[in-house]
Parts: C-alpha cells; sequence; structure tokens
C-alpha cells in the first residue's frame, strides 16, 4: 500500500510538473518604458527630462497609452515642467511572432504641462525603435518633436522597456 501511495504521489507531482513547463505561445500585448531625453528648444537653449509611460495594444499594430514626464531648461532651473499625455502608436510588428527590432510611431492626442503654476496644452510626436535584447526587457531609442503652449522642442529619447 505504502508503495502505491508513493507512486501515485510520484507520478501527480511529474504531471504538475509536466504541465508548467508548457509554454504560451508568443502574444504581445503591450509594454512599459522610462526614458531619458535630451535635445533643446527653437531658441536654442537645452533641454532635458526624464520620464515613463505604457502602452497596450489594441488592434493590429495600434496602441493606446499614456506617458508623464519631467522636462527643464537647464540653464534656468526654475524653468521646470511636468508633463502628461494620452497617446496613440503604431507599432510595425507582428504580435505573435517575437521579434528583436519593433519600430514605433506615437502622437499624443490629449496633454498637459504644469508650467509656473499654470497648464498649457501639449503634444508631441516620437518614433523610434524597440530593441528586445531579452524575451522581456529592451532598449528605447527613438526622436521626439513636442509643442509645450507654444514652444516647439526636439529630443533625442534613449530608455528601458519592458513586457
Amino acid at each position: 500500500m505504502k508503495q502505491i501511495t508513493l507512486a501515485i504521489t510520484f507520478l501527480a507531482l511529474a504531471a504538475t510538473a509536466g504541465a508548467q513547463n508548457e509554454e504560451k505561445p508568443f502574444r504581445y500585448n503591450g509594454y512599459g518604458y522610462t526614458y531619458f531625453a535630451a535635445g533643446g528648444c527653437s531658441h536654442g537653449y537645452a533641454n532635458i527630462g526624464a520620464g515613463g509611460g505604457g502602452e497596450g495594444f489594441l488592434w493590429r499594430g495600434l496602441t493606446l497609452g499614456g506617458d508623464i514626464g519631467y522636462f527643464n531648461f537647464p540653464a534656468d532651473r526654475r524653468s521646470g515642467y511636468g508633463v502628461m499625455t494620452l497617446n496613440v502608436g503604431w507599432h510595425f510588428v507582428d504580435r505573435s511572432k517575437p521579434k528583436k527590432l519593433d519600430p514605433y510611431l506615437g502622437l499624443a492626442v490629449l496633454g498637459a504641462a504644469l508650467v509656473s503654476g499654470g497648464f498649457e496644452p501639449v503634444g508631441h510626436l516620437t518614433g523610434g525603435v524597440n530593441y528586445w535584447f531579452k524575451d522581456r526587457m529592451g532598449m528605447q531609442v527613438g526622436g521626439m518633436f513636442q509643442l509645450v503652449g507654444e514652444e516647439p522642442i526636439m529630443a533625442v529619447r534613449v530608455g528601458l522597456t519592458f513586457r
């Protein structure tokens, strides 16, 4: 009787371990990111910032997401501003097949910047590529054209991505 109980326990554990090793098929449903941005405004002043956000896929390569960041003109430490945006994007990928490169375009459809105690409208256009060096971690490199109120700012963004 003891041997039968031991055999049943062994088979149950083996079946459980086998079930845990089954992998689900790959499906790219969304990702999060953090970034550092450096660039300048149309008046020639340097602008730096950092932020993060995330996107989820709605249909094929179409995404909906959000972004939050803080930017500053180093020449004037009091000129910092926070930015929040709601974004739509398009990723040029097949979501069911893992690929190393994931090129994208993004557009802020709704945004606000907290500038000097008040709010200004903000929008941005982003583009670049995610390079997935691991299944769930990668690097993002891209560019950003941002409009804060009437101030155009161009920047390069570099950051980490995770899914």
